[in-house]
């Protein structure tokens, strides 16, 4: 399509010429105005490409006044077309920036090739513009701050995002020395940063910063930084050369601020190297430190380091009984006192749920790691105020020195919960120091826990029957369920050696209903032989396991109603241990059951921590004395004196535990005890009238 163009000429004859010869060149001539205000009214029609505008016109306004109105509100070239060149109109006209001038008379050559050079440069300057306008839309919209400057350094333009992070607004920046504007040090040293913009004018090349950096802002306050800067050059190559064809002429610096992306950096380390609970070092990042121990140790044999495994004991007890909550509080309580019981240069991590792992790192010798397990019983021996709920616990302890020699973590590790579960086996609250022969002894224990998880499936367990006997009459007046294991290889394995393993894999509740259910329907089946008194009672034990579940009530009510065997007829023996864990609950749950008519015994009486206070607090029957007061009976004489008197003088029922001697009996009976229970009487066994 011909490009279009308004003549604009006062004298008719030139005008219809002009017209012919454009015509004749292709061009396309729409009007012919003779005056400026027609001119400006014909280009607000037709919006010509191009404008040949004769400065002497009809009217009052001259070609330049109409030019200029036309360059204000139009974006179209005047190119004039006049007789006159004096300096004055060509002063004049170059106010209006035209992109020619052509001197009447003109040759038709020089006529086109003016037209085209014009529509050329106007073509080339609205690009230009265009290309501006988009640059200018980009460097204000990006997330990014960039800064250019002339070859000296000084800075030429900042993008709004630029004068956001320096503090410095466009208009004060411009001129300024970079190095004022763009202000760095180093996050560590605290000392100056060379500019990137310095580097970049000096070597031509492409400059980045260092790591750590950061950017101090007008008003002094600090932003961490990334960077990059480039030259710019005035040479068409791609690459800058500062010599006579191409030659540095400034540089451009795009810079962010990364301070999300270290936060988030930050947080992704943490969550992947940190307990988000008690925001101590977890089990990826305790590895980590113990491979590079474990390494330290090839290149420096005399280096002595030492593993501690935690086990927090009865947690599981309180994490049921106390609510979720009350766990995890009692756990970064604990990991607080950890912390407080080892140097800064140790490592304790939280591995999962209820165990912990402390590197102990330089140790001058392995009685170090001693002293440090017996700081942590002091400090776990103290009880914890959570919220107003006091709650006890303490842990078991693996120890495992760097001396034995290790390849693996893994090993070192497993051994390490070897020493702990042997710890817990022996009567938790203590550390246990690793040792190979522990590691089959452990295994065998191992073992003993896989088969006892099929004994209770292939009906391996027993109840033994212990008789209780009054002191006065010498008869029988009640038995206690005692549960024992007829292993397959090993034979009769009694409680004291599996119940333990029981508790700690979850069987320890569906052992105790299967006891009670057993010993009420052997109970109520010696009642209706009549082969024993029908005011005889059945003992059987709860664990504190059993006094955490919801539905203990209701399951014992069950089975009494299942076996027929009357409330009175059964006594449930609790320990002070499993009271003391939360009293509270306790209390309630024990008047429940004393409700329904059940006899309520407290067992190992005087072993535990404020056994007095438990006879006021819970409607007990019947206490029984810890058969290590009889054992050394003429030692304890005054204890079990005072436990006999106390028991009588509050209506109680006392039981002697342990009974083995002749001497032990007859200073019970000096005592008044009304009964005993032990080998001297009968030991536990299946009865058979």
């Amino acid at each position: 399509m011909p490009e279009t163009i308004l003549v604009v000429e006062d004298e008719s004859i030139i005008a219809q010429d002009l017209q012919t010869i454009l015509e004749d060149l292709g061009y396309f001539v729409p009007a012919i105005a003779d005056s400026g205000e027609l001119a400006i009214q014909k280009t607000a029609e037709i919006n010509p490409d191009l404008i040949l505008m004769d400065i002497r016109l009809l009217g009052e306004m001259d070609g330049i006044a109409a030019a200029k109105q036309i360059s204000d509100r139009f974006d179209i070239p005047v190119v004039y077309i006049t007789a006159h060149a004096d300096e004055v109109t060509l002063r004049r006209a170059k106010i209006t920036e035209p992109l020619g001038y052509i001197i009447k008379p003109f040759e038709q050559r020089e006529l086109r090739t003016t037209i085209e050079i014009a529509l050329y440069k106007h073509q080339m300057e609205r690009q230009l513009r265009e290309n501006a306008q988009w640059l200018a839309t980009v460097l204000n919209s990006i997330s990014d701050g960039v800064i250019t400057t002339d070859c000296k350094a000084c800075i030429t333009f900042i993008n709004p995002i630029a004068e956001t992070l320096t503090g410095w607004s466009l208009n004060n920046a411009v001129g300024t020395d970079a190095r004022e504007v763009f202000k760095i040090i180093n996050e560590t040293t605290r000392k100056s940063v060379n500019s990137p913009i310095n580097q970049v004018l000096e070597t031509g090349k492409i400059g980045t910063l260092p790591e750590h950096t950061l950017l101090v802002r007008k008003d002094g306050t600090e932003v961490p930084i990334e960077d990059s800067a480039a030259p710019i050059t005035n040479y068409k190559g791609t690459t800058p050369i500062k010599d006579s064809i191409g030659s540095i002429t400034g540089t451009v610096l795009i810079f962010r601020d990364v301070t999300q992306q270290r936060l988030a950096a930050q947080k992704l380390h943490s969550q992947a190297f940190y307990d988000a609970l008690t925001n101590l070092p977890n089990r990826a990042w305790f590895m980590e430190r113990l491979t590079d121990a474990v390494e330290r140790v090839k290149r420096h044999p005399d280096y002595l380091f030492a593993v501690l495994f935690l086990d927090l004991d009865r947690f599981k007890v309180v994490n049921d009984g106390l609510g979720h909550t009350v766990g995890d509080r009692l756990l970064v309580a604990v990991a607080a006192r950890l912390l407080k019981s080892v140097r800064l240069i140790d490592t304790v991590a939280r591995l999962g749920g209820d165990e912990f792992a402390i590197l102990l790192e330089n140790l001058p010798n392995e009685h170090e790691a001693y002293k440090v397990a017996q700081r942590i019983q002091q400090e776990l021996s103290i009880s914890f105020n959570l919220n107003g709920q006091e709650v006890f616990t303490n842990a078991s302890m693996g120890i495992v020195l760097s001396s034995i020699g290790y390849e693996q973590i893994e090993e070192l590790l497993r051994d390490a919960d070897i020493a702990m579960y042997r710890a817990k086996a022996k009567g938790r609250g203590r550390y246990e120091v690793f040792d190979t022969v522990m590691r089959s002894q452990v295994l065998s224990v191992l073992q003993l826990e896989n088969d006892l998880r099929q004994a209770f499936e292939r009906d391996e367990l027993i109840v033994y029957y212990q008789p209780i006997v009054s002191l006065t009459t010498q008869e029988i007046v009640s038995f206690e369920a005692l549960v024992r294991w007829h292993h397959p290889q090993r034979g009769l394995i009694c409680a004291a050696e599996f119940i333990p393993i029981a508790e700690e894999i979850g069987l320890i509740v569906p052992i105790d209903r299967w006891v009670l259910r057993e010993a009420c329907r052997q109970m109520k089946a010696w009642q209706e032989e009549r082969q024993i008194s029908s005011s005889s009672t059945i003992s059987v034990n709860l664990s504190s396991r059993d006094l955490i579940q919801p539905n203990l009530v209701e399951q014992i009510r069950q089975i009494l109603d299942e076996t027929g065997l009357e409330a009175s007829s059964l006594n449930l023996e609790i320990t002070e241990s499993a009271i003391i864990e939360n009293p509270e609950s306790a209390a309630v749950l024990l008047a429940e059951l004393k409700a329904l008519g059940i006899g309520l015994s407290l067992d190992d009486f005087g072993k535990g921590y404020s056994s007095l206070n438990y006879l006021h607090r819970f409607p007990i029957d019947l206490i029984k004395i810890d058969r290590s007061f009889i054992s050394r009976i003429l030692e304890s004489l005054e204890i079990v004196r005072a436990i006999v008197t106390l028991g009588n003088s509050l209506g109680l029922k006392i039981v002697a535990e342990g009974v083995e001697t002749s001497e032990q009996l007859a200073l019970l009976q000096q005592l008044s005890c009304q009964y005993a229970q032990g080998y001297l009487f009968s030991p536990p066994r299946q009865i058979k009238f």
